[in-house]
């Protein structure tokens, strides 16, 4: 490679410190050649300057995918807290226990969220009927409910002759919410109409052991279930607050029994 002198331009050797005609100092000068690699990678720059933009853009597009990836994940991991555990469906298993969220002295039902109902018997009460449909409850339903925390469930049960040819009626539960059940029979044959509506009642269920409490965690519709305990009413206070919960004494009235039940049975 050569050296050309600033000076007077001669050519020199590359290893030419001074410069062979006029004694120019080349230390620093900068040969042709090297003039031409310094403008190509000059020229390079920009093209390297455009890579790295590049991938500057490509990890931020890489960070809020991820960041938006996450964003979803827990979003739909609490969405499947509140729907699964929280609000629950129609069904969602029975996740009260006794003594723990509710315990029993002697007449009164006494609840971890500073409740005390007094219990009033009625009468004894035997049931045995088919499970037409059911729904669960909890304290976090809405709206507010003292009584869901001991008595976690409903069942909507057919006696007699509904028990003995359900097949016999076509109905249909419309609605089953807020400790209410609504049905619809499909013909308009007064009589059975009548026959299903005092043969069928809803019952709220209170489990008065761990052995019944344990039976509600399996019983299903079309269960023929045979239940044992008594018909109550419920008087309720917690601090100022007051709640009454009356029961009816037979099905079919479109009211509902509160039970307080020391047997079940799934037949």
């Amino acid at each position: 490679m050569t050296k050309y002198c600033s000076n007077c331009g001669s050519e020199n050797p590359e290893d030419a410190f001074w410069c062979t005609n006029c004694n120019n100092k080349l230390i620093q000068e900068i040969s042709e050649e090297q003039k031409i690699c310094k403008e190509q990678d000059l020229k390079r720059q920009p093209d390297k300057q455009i890579n790295h933009n590049s991938f500057e853009e490509y990890e931020n597009k890489a960070i809020k995918l991820f960041t938006v990836t996450f964003v979803i994940f827990i979003v739909f991991i609490g969405l499947f807290i509140y729907f699964s555990v929280i609000k629950g469906s129609d069904f969602s298993g029975i996740s009260c226990q006794i003594n723990k969220d509710f315990w029993f002295e002697e007449d009164k039902i006494i609840t971890d969220e500073g409740w005390t109902f007094t219990m009033d018997k009625v009468k004894d009460y035997t049931l045995n009927g088919i499970v037409l449909a059911l729904n669960t409850y909890s304290r976090h339903d809405t709206p507010y409910d003292p009584c869901n925390i001991f008595s976690p469930i409903d069942l909507c049960i057919g006696i007699d002759d509904v028990k003995d040819n359900i097949n016999k009626y076509d109905y249909s539960i419309t609605s089953f919410h807020n400790r209410k059940v609504c049905w619809y029979l499909y013909y308009d044959d007064i009589a059975e109409y009548q026959y299903f509506k005092s043969h069928t009642g809803n019952n709220h269920i209170i489990p008065h052991n761990g052995d019944v409490l344990k039976m509600l965690q399996n019983i299903s519709v079309k269960d023929i279930v045979l239940i044992r305990g008594s018909l109550v009413n419920l008087y309720g206070s917690r601090g100022g607050e007051t709640f009454t919960w009356t029961t009816d004494t037979c099905i079919g009235n479109y009211r509902c029994e509160v039970i307080l039940v020391d047997e079940l049975t799934i037949l």
